[in-house]
């Protein structure tokens, strides 16, 4: 994903978690950057533990609705790891969560940043798909 949405309210963000919550999206309509902005709303609202458990279920409950198989574990992680890095840098400065949702998307948006991480070698494995492993080309800060 090249462009990365623009998010002028709350509730345009609300949209994205309740369709995702409700399974409402086709899975091609969930891209990349809705998994981030639903990812960046737990975070800035829940603490990080809960944020991870509910877009991890929220995740698993998806692919379960759509008859899909596609939960990678090491992927998931990356991702979530990112996104509370950078959700917690902008908590910490009281951005609203409009900016702080698309500061997010705007940061990630690049799909092949995990490349940067992750050889596609290590992320095709069968032990990265199942549980998470560390980066083999560069660590994430």
């Amino acid at each position: 994903m090249v462009d990365a949405p623009l998010y002028r309210t709350e509730a345009d963000i609300e949209e994205v978690v309740l369709r995702f919550e409700e399974c409402s999206y086709a899975p091609e309509e969930f891209v990349h950057a809705r998994h981030l902005t639903v990812a960046a709303s737990y975070f800035a609202r829940c603490e990080p533990e809960t944020a991870r458990d509910r877009m991890r279920s929220g995740l698993l409950k998806f692919i379960k609705h759509h008859g899909k198989n596609g939960y990678h574990v090491t992927i998931t992680e990356f991702w979530l790891r990112l996104v509370e890095n950078l959700v917690t840098e902008s908590k910490s400065r009281d951005e609203e969560l409009v900016a702080l949702v698309n500061k997010v998307t705007a940061h990630c948006r690049d799909k092949n940043l995990i490349y940067e991480h992750y050889s596609r070698e290590r992320l095709a494995s069968p032990e990265a798909k199942s549980s998470r492993l560390e980066p083999d080309l560069r660590q994430l800060p």
